[in-house]
């Protein structure tokens, strides 16, 4: 039903206008810091807003990280110096990824994948196996290693030495 008044019409099967949503409010784009295009740059600080990257051309900027960067992987960046990509978007300027300037692993056609170098150092928190057919080999926090398979051949052209305080053979 509508009442009309010499100052306004009024419905009276709308609700009262206390009791209405205000009406959402569009999420206003970031002002571009950056201007069109992909820039390189590398990071120089991160903090909880975001991570300061300096352009090529000198331009600092605060930006944060496309949804796929992984956080650790930017303190990565940061912590080596390597290039990332940033561009502006709707979140502002956004780092997308890095340029990447030495090989990765690569595996081959075989299955085959070397690593090489001089001393390498695999961590975990709980463990490290290595598994070939049905053979393993275990590293546990615990401080105990165990070689799991069929048999065991120990090949050493000098010295095999056991310091222990108990060694068990069947």
């Amino acid at each position: 039903m509508r009442r009309t008044t010499a100052t306004k019409t009024t419905n009276d099967s709308a609700p009262p206008a206390s009791k209405t949503k205000p009406a959402a409010r569009a999420k206003k784009p970031a002002p571009a810091a950056l201007g069109p295009g992909l820039f390189v740059g590398k990071i120089e600080f991160a903090s909880d807003g975001g991570y300061r990257v300096r352009t090529a051309d000198g331009k600092r900027v605060t930006a944060v990280l496309a949804d796929e960067v992984e956080p650790a992987f930017a303190e990565e960046c940061l912590r080596t110096g390597r290039t990332v990509f940033v561009t502006d978007t709707e979140r502002g300027p956004t780092v997308l990824g890095a340029l990447q300037t030495s090989r990765g692993l690569v595996r081959e056609a075989s299955g085959l994948v070397t690593l090489s170098a001089q001393d390498l150092r695999l961590r975990a928190d709980r463990s490290i196996t290595i598994e070939s057919g049905q053979a393993a080999l275990r590293l546990e926090k615990a401080g105990i290693l165990r070689a799991e398979g069929e048999r065991m051949v120990v090949d050493m052209s000098s010295l095999v030495r056991f310091l222990s305080a108990l060694v068990e053979l069947p």
